[in-house]
């Protein structure tokens, strides 16, 4: 009996995170490589979010032991950022539903973000190509998860960004270069058995071809169209990112700690007393 081959290229679902595997082997997301880039805005916004909790709360806090309250103030800004990143994702997985013409039961808090997704959808005379695609690069080897690529006249196939937060960054032209750059895809193929059981079996394709990368900036009521930039030159500063990560970031992060990569360049201190080092 001749066995299924794995793919070569996986994604793993872990609770409310995923990993990629390629050939075996654990390769970074886009995303991740992108995070090691100094993001000063955030400190501020943490501040912020921070300083804006506790004087929301600051009956409550001010009736907690010491430890308590610092702990609640650890957690203030990462509820708030939950909030978001949950709002977020259910806008995007509305708008991949929509994407592929199937009818949606929208909730009264986000329904006029959907609302807006249809009438963008409707407007630009998108056709949907793929949606929510994980994609590889086998040669340079890192992996990631493409909102969508959608097609018109105009502009030929975009690979398309949901961005539902309130401002759009440069970084996002470092992830769809590396997103474009792609070489293996995987596709999602949905089988039902005899008794209306669902089986998913992914399948490795080509990516299509790119001829635009674009940002679709959801607010309350209207998404603005951006062209992103992901030029030669913005690809190259991508794999500058991947090469610190893979040189760098798994030489020293102590999440690594059990790969052959990981080398701490600080050694144990030493005193007067201590034996020269070899």
């Amino acid at each position: 009996m001749t066995k299924t081959r794995p793919p070569r290229f996986q994604r793993k679902n872990h609770g409310t995170s995923h990993s990629y595997t390629l050939d075996g082997q654990l390769v970074p997301g886009v995303t991740t490589i992108c995070g090691i880039l100094d993001k000063p805005a955030l400190v501020t916004w943490a501040a912020r979010e921070t300083a804006a909790y506790a004087d929301d709360n600051w009956a409550r806090l001010s009736e907690m032991r010491s430890a308590d309250r610092i702990a609640a103030l650890e957690k203030a800004r990462f509820q708030t950022n939950r909030k978001a990143t949950t709002k977020g994702s259910r806008i995007h997985s509305m708008a991949e539903q929509l994407a592929h013409g199937r009818e949606v039961s929208v909730p009264a808090e986000i329904r006029p973000q959907v609302e807006a997704v249809a009438r963008f959808l409707d407007q630009w005379e998108w056709e949907t190509v793929v949606t929510e695609s994980p994609v590889a690069n086998t040669s340079y080897r890192y992996a990631g998860t493409a909102d969508a690529v959608l097609h018109n006249d105009r502009f030929g196939n975009v690979l398309l960004d949901w961005k539902t937060g309130k401002g759009i960054y440069d970084e996002v032209a470092l992830q769809l270069s590396a997103y474009k750059h792609c070489d293996l895809r995987l596709e999602e193929q949905t089988t039902i058995g005899p008794r209306g059981g669902k089986k998913t079996t992914w399948t490795e394709t080509t990516v299509p071809d790119i001829d635009q990368c674009m940002v679709a900036h959801v607010h309350e009521e209207s998404i603005e169209l951006h062209p992103v930039e992901t030029g030669d030159d913005i690809y190259a500063t991508f794999l500058y990112l991947n090469e610190l990560y893979n040189t760098w970031v798994k030489r020293t992060s102590w999440k690594f700690r059990d790969a052959p990569e990981f080398a701490p360049t600080i050694g144990d201190p030493i005193w007067p007393e201590t034996e020269a080092p070899e």
